[in-house]
């Protein structure tokens, strides 16, 4: 064993007793056994989610998009409509599109499509670390994120951010099968790294970005592995790539039709790009107790973010992963970038930290937590699961009994994120960790349901009381919204309509939120204040006397 790897040499004493062998065939059974039931969850609760802020010009955008193509290319209001044209519209006409046959209405397909999509997102997440890491790092990884209530919640509600992080874990894992193939690069890797980053593209122009980190992880690789060949590097690299070209047509074909007004002008994708740094939305965000305007806040705004919205298994995990990756450098140095899998491992780290280094020294327009970084949660998952899996394999080192301990802690620690999700449903995505104090330390400090998705649940009383009762002027019932109104007035009798004062008002529907705090709360009857972990996110007041 004397030459190989480190990492080699432990698997290779673990599996001496042949116990390893089944720990991988055990952990790849319940991997699957796990998506599957991802897969049932989603499709047995997409109707609970409630339609969020901006759910409605997306699919609005989409039936452009589709009309589009429809018309052939006559109705091309697409290419204009509001400022949704700067991103691809990939899950949009893909949702549209579904929508011509669906038996669902509306927005129902839509959160059916985000949730099936979240599982291929988290299959991707297994099928990366299976190819990095081996089956019992998958597993971990797998069920660490599908307890990540941040990430599952936003996968049925938000259809630009939600898709566009999953299709960043495909691409990275096309791109690590790129980097271990070497020179003979399968056709089939090439084809997906084409499709997936194209459909990437087609979502966020951000994903170019991804091209430049695999070609510097190649050119890392090049480099390690003949330090002195100075003169020999630039035809290695072209030879290393070299295949991979053929994944350039395929990306911007798709990008294209998903994305047609990125086409229509060659400088169209630099102003995307400046559209996405300096997003011109010109209001305040709450943000450790105080409102601060969305372009002036601090450049540590999505690292402590991450710090209290990351559940702790991850953070504990991410820790060890630094550790360990220290310790690596500080063994092997630079050299260790000889070996393709680390510079596989080196890609997947790129994508994940270096967008959260660019925004604090950028400091773009941010608003509504972290959904526009939400790329960077299951790759931040992914290298937690490598730091924890690191962590059970040198205590496993010492004893057995420690092995088991740590097991132990990780399924409990998993175990608690599943009970929080399932508490927090439909509303996961408003999720806050210990160091933030839950959802009660949040509150006040940090925002919560900024999306109003738990406005489906709180308009399901008046729903019942109009059918029940009588409006104020005997013919019309007018309900204020505070929120966006389609997610009130969706889920209720057709000719309900949002009052223009609160005088004429039969009902008040809002968010606990900074910006509807003067609810009439001493003014009406409360019959439905919806909570999650002992805070309010939304409440309904009947104001009829």
């Amino acid at each position: 064993m004397k030459d190989l790897h480190p990492e080699q040499i432990s698997h290779a004493v673990a599996d001496q007793d042949g116990f390893a062998p089944m720990l991988d065939v055990w952990a790849q059974r319940l991997s699957i056994f796990i998506l599957g039931a991802l897969a049932a969850l989603a499709m047995a609760t997409f109707r609970d989610y409630g339609i969020t802020w901006d759910e409605e010009v997306q699919n609005i955008y989409g039936a452009k998009l589709l009309a589009l193509y429809a018309t052939l290319f006559a109705d091309r209001s697409a290419l204009t409509f509001m400022n949704l044209y700067f991103y691809g519209g990939f899950f949009d006409l893909t949702a549209a599109f579904i929508n011509q046959f669906t038996p669902f209405d509306v927005f129902a397909t839509r959160h059916l499509l985000g949730g099936l999509f979240s599982v291929m997102g988290y299959a991707g997440i297994w099928m990366l670390m299976r190819l990095l890491a081996g089956e019992r790092t998958a597993l971990l990884a797998l069920a660490v994120l599908a307890t990540t209530p941040l990430l599952y919640g936003h996968g049925f509600i938000n259809p630009k951010d939600a898709p566009f992080a999953w299709l960043t874990v495909w691409v990275c894992y096309f791109g690590c099968r790129a980097l271990l193939d070497g020179p003979a690069v399968r056709t089939a890797t090439v084809l997906g790294l084409g499709v997936t980053l194209g459909l990437a593209l087609g979502t966020r122009v951000l994903a170019a970005a991804w091209a430049v980190a695999l070609i510097g992880a190649f050119a890392v690789n090049v480099v390690m592995s003949d330090p002195k060949g100075l003169a020999r590097w630039p035809g290695e690299m072209a030879r290393r790539i070299r295949p991979l070209w053929w994944a350039l047509p395929v990306a911007l074909a798709l990008m294209a039709v998903f994305w047609p007004w990125s086409v229509t002008a060659t400088t169209n994708l630099g102003t995307a790009v400046e559209e996405f740094v300096d997003f011109p939305w010109n209001s305040d965000v709450l943000w450790n107790g105080r409102m601060i305007m969305a372009d002036n806040l601090p450049w540590d705004y999505l690292p402590v973010l991450l710090l209290i919205v990351l559940p702790e298994i991850v953070l504990a995990g991410l820790i060890a992963a630094t550790a360990w990756m220290g310790f690596k450098l500080h063994r092997l140095g630079l050299g260790l970038f000889a070996e393709r899998r680390a510079c596989a491992v080196l890609f997947v780290t790129v994508i994940a930290l270096a967008p959260i280094v660019a925004c604090a020294v950028i400091r773009p327009t941010l608003y509504n937590g972290m959904r526009h970084f939400l790329f960077v949660v299951p790759l931040l998952g992914v290298l937690a699961a490598v730091g924890l899996t690191r962590l059970i394999e040198m205590l496993g080192r010492r004893s057995r009994g420690l092995t088991i301990a740590g097991v132990s802690v990780l399924t409990l620690a998993v175990a608690r994120q599943a009970w929080i999700a399932a508490d927090l449903h439909p509303n996961q995505y408003v999720y806050y960790n210990a160091l933030a104090g839950d959802l009660k330390g949040a509150q006040g400090n940090f925002e919560l349901d900024y999306w109003g998705s738990s406005l489906a649940e709180a308009s399901k009383p008046v729903a019942t009381a109009i059918t029940h009762g009588t409006p104020k002027d005997g013919a019309n019932w007018k309900v204020e919204v505070c929120g966006h109104p389609l997610s009130v007035l969706y889920y209720l009798p057709p000719g309900v309509e949002t009052a223009k004062t609160r005088a004429e008002a039969d009902f008040y529907v809002g968010l606990n939120i900074t910006a509807c705090r003067d609810a009439p709360l001493e003014n009406g009857r409360i019959i439905a204040s919806i909570e999650r972990r002992g805070v309010v996110l939304s409440r309904a007041i009947d104001l009829r006397k």
